[in-house]
């Protein structure tokens, strides 16, 4: 007997049996993709993984994204005049923020009984475990654009059926995805200085929703599918999805903070890796693989070849070096709908996703594991880690296609830091902004001068 069971955006195959086997299907936030085979008959998208016996329902549940200001501004934004409790908001005309049943409920009576005995009986595969969340924060300056689930948890508009039918962005457009991509980066930047010793992941959310509103901006993750946080910050064991909460950060810990803001009409969607003080040689070479994988596959994004082979040139430059990259998650077409096609799988694969033109949109996001790149899922049903509690790496960048290459709408500015995996790249040295004439231009103009 086979049931699809819904968490969060990801959707999971549940095979019954005497020890029930949990399969992550896909992706980061978006919901499960639909495909045809070549003779195109009707298939669910299935990525390849391995039945597991360590991976079963454990107690009755699965367990398997120039600000100048201080931090100390910071940690008192979340205070009772800022924020509403998460399960007492209701939809609000205009503003934004809140939830309804139809996504997410919490649970009451025995049902909530049952999901705090699950909390505490949980075994986590690693040393990172949940901390308390404050209270979601909420948007309500009428000024500000929200996205059409802002209120209610539920995105309205959904991706054509047909994987390869792909948006082509006008150039009206593509000026809007530029502003909020660079808006994405900065709020980025901004919570990437924070990543030090001592700092709780809740302080840096506490951050990207200010400074995500102070440009006029609403951070998308907030309330898409009912996710209670601003942003995703995903420590050591951590693929994705991590909730900000209060556990501080500590010296050694790798940190991917993943931002997404939404400025009128249009999100801009990046990920980045922070080092918590000194990293281990082991998470630097993690890293830097990660990074070189990542930069290798965006290189090869021009018009006319196919979506598919960029999860093959990922596989290839982790595998020879010892690592795996995760199935269960993947890139995504984004622009006026936060997800949407194509979908990027980063692993060999033949799937039909279409082939890349001029004016798509879409991100590259592939998460790299030191050992399995298989998922435990925990009770809050969003924040995945791999199965054996080792570390992975992820980075994230929204893309332009244009006739000549490619472009990150997301890439870095003249404010942005270099960091050690730039300056190291064995694929492209110094800041990678993309292939394109307007790329290679900026790249020029934030190069070290000799």
């Amino acid at each position: 007997m086979t049931t699809w069971l819904s968490g969060g955006s990801a959707m999971f195959l549940v095979l019954a049996s005497r020890s029930m086997v949990i399969c992550p299907v896909v992706d980061a936030f978006a919901p499960l993709p639909t495909t045809f085979t070549t003779k195109q008959s009707f298939t669910s998208q299935q990525p390849a993984v391995e039945d597991d016996p360590n991976i079963f329902l454990q107690n009755g549940i699965i367990g398997s994204h120039n600000p100048s200001s201080s931090d100390q501004q910071y940690t008192s934004y979340n205070t009772r005049r800022d924020v509403s409790l998460y399960e007492k908001k209701k939809k609000k005309k205009g503003g934004g923020g809140g939830t309804s049943s139809k996504t997410k409920a919490r649970p009451q009576g025995f049902g909530a009984a049952l999901r705090e005995l699950q909390k505490h009986t949980f075994r986590y595969s690693g040393s990172v475990q949940p901390g308390v969340q404050t209270p979601q924060r909420i948007v309500d300056d009428p000024a500000i654009m929200c996205p059409d689930y802002a209120s209610d948890g539920v995105p309205k508009n959904a991706s054509p059926m047909l994987p390869w039918i792909i948006e082509v962005k006008t150039p009206e457009e593509i000026v809007k995805m530029r502003a909020a991509g660079i808006v994405a980066r900065e709020c980025l930047d901004a919570a990437g200085r924070m990543a030090k010793p001592g700092v709780t992941t809740d302080e840096i959310d506490a951050l990207v929703h200010a400074e995500a509103l102070k440009r006029g901006a609403y951070p998308s993750p907030l309330n898409y599918r009912g996710f209670p946080k601003s942003c995703c910050t995903s420590v050591n064991e951590v693929i994705c999805h991590g909730i900000p909460d209060d556990r501080p950060l500590k010296d050694g810990d790798l940190i991917n903070i993943d931002i997404t803001c939404y400025l009128n009409g249009y999100h801009g969607d990046c990920s980045e890796m922070f080092c918590v003080g000194t990293p281990s040689p082991e998470g630097k070479r993690l890293i830097q693989t990660t990074y070189d994988c990542w930069v290798k596959a965006m290189n090869f994004v021009q018009p006319n070849r196919d979506y598919k082979d960029i999860g093959g040139i990922i596989e290839d430059h982790i595998s020879e070096r010892g690592y795996s990259t995760v199935r269960g998650f993947c890139g995504h077409g984004i622009g006026s709908v936060f997800h949407t096609n194509p979908n990027i799988f980063h692993y060999r694969n033949s799937e039909p996703a279409g082939q890349m033109a001029p004016g798509h949109t879409f991100t590259i996001e592939p998460m790299i594991c030191e050992g399995t790149a298989k998922c435990l899922h925990w009770p809050d049903e969003w924040t995945a880690t791999t199965l054996d509690g080792k570390n992975t790496a992820q980075f994230e960048h929204t893309l332009l296609i244009t006739p000549d290459g490619v472009e990150a709408l997301t890439g870095k500015l003249p404010t942005s830091p270099l960091q050690f995996w730039e300056e190291e790249s064995e694929v492209h040295k110094g800041i990678w902004l993309g292939t394109n004439a307007n790329a290679k231009q900026k790249m020029k103009q934030l190069a070290p001068q000799e």
